[in-house]
C-alpha cells in the first residue's frame, strides 16, 4: 500500500468513527428518553390508568424537553415527600436537562466530518451553527472529538439505566437512595447494587 492509499485508509477510518460515534449518541438519547416516557406510562398504569396505550397517546410526537418536564412532574408527584427521592430527581433532571440542550447543540449543526486524516487519536473536526439574535444572524463556531461524543454517548445511557431503576423503585415502592449513590457535589451514581 503507497503513501497515498494508507492515507485514504486512515481518512475512510476516521470519517466512519465520527459517524458511529455521532450515531451512537443520537440513539443512546432516544433510549434515554424512551425511558423517560416508559417511566411515565407505568407510573399512571400503577396509579390506576387501565389502557397503557392512553398515556402513550400523550407521549406521542412528544420531544425531549416536554418530555422531561412530564417526567419530572410525575416522579415528584409521586415523591414529593420524600426529600431524599426529590434531591436525586432534581439532580437527574438537571443532568438530562443539560444533555438536552447538548443533544439539541450537536444535531443542529452542520458538521464537517471527512476533512483531512492526521495520525492524531481524536481527530477533532470542526462545525458551524447560526443562531438569530436581536443583531442579525450569530456564527457560532464548534470544535469536537469522537471521545466528546462518546462521553455524551456514556451519560445519557448511565441517565437511562437510573430512570430506568428509579422506575422499578417506583413500582416497588422502595426510595431511590437505596440503589443510588449520591456524589459530594449530588451528582446521583448507580451503585453497585444497581
Amino acid at each position: 500500500m503507497n503513501q497515498s492509499e494508507r492515507e485514504k485508509k486512515l481518512w475512510e477510518q476516521q470519517s466512519e468513527a465520527w459517524y458511529a460515534a455521532i450515531g451512537r449518541f443520537v440513539v443512546k438519547f432516544e433510549y434515554l428518553c424512551h425511558q423517560m416516557s416508559t417511566c411515565i406510562v407505568f407510573v399512571l398504569h400503577s396509579d390506576g390508568l387501565r389502557t397503557q396505550n392512553l398515556a402513550q397517546a400523550l407521549l406521542a410526537d412528544v420531544t425531549a424537553h416536554p418530555l422531561l418536564q412530564s417526567f419530572r412532574a410525575v416522579v415528584a408527584e409521586v415523591r414529593k415527600n420524600e426529600a431524599d427521592d426529590m434531591r436525586i430527581l432534581d439532580n437527574v433532571s438537571k443532568r438530562v436537562e443539560t444533555l438536552i440542550k447538548q443533544r439539541n447543540d450537536v444535531i443542529h449543526r452542520t458538521w464537517w466530518v471527512g476533512g483531512a486524516a492526521s495520525k492524531d487519536e481524536d481527530l477533532k473536526i470542526h462545525s458551524i451553527k447560526f443562531k438569530k439574535t436581536k443583531g442579525g444572524p450569530e456564527f457560532s463556531p464548534r470544535v469536537g472529538t469522537v471521545s466528546d461524543f462518546n462521553n455524551l454517548s456514556s451519560e445519557a445511557d448511565e441517565l437511562s439505566k437510573i430512570i430506568f431503576i428509579m422506575d422499578g423503585c417506583l413500582g416497588l415502592n422502595e426510595p431511590f437512595s437505596k440503589l443510588f449513590k449520591v456524589d459530594g457535589d449530588g451528582t446521583v451514581r448507580l451503585s453497585e447494587k444497581g
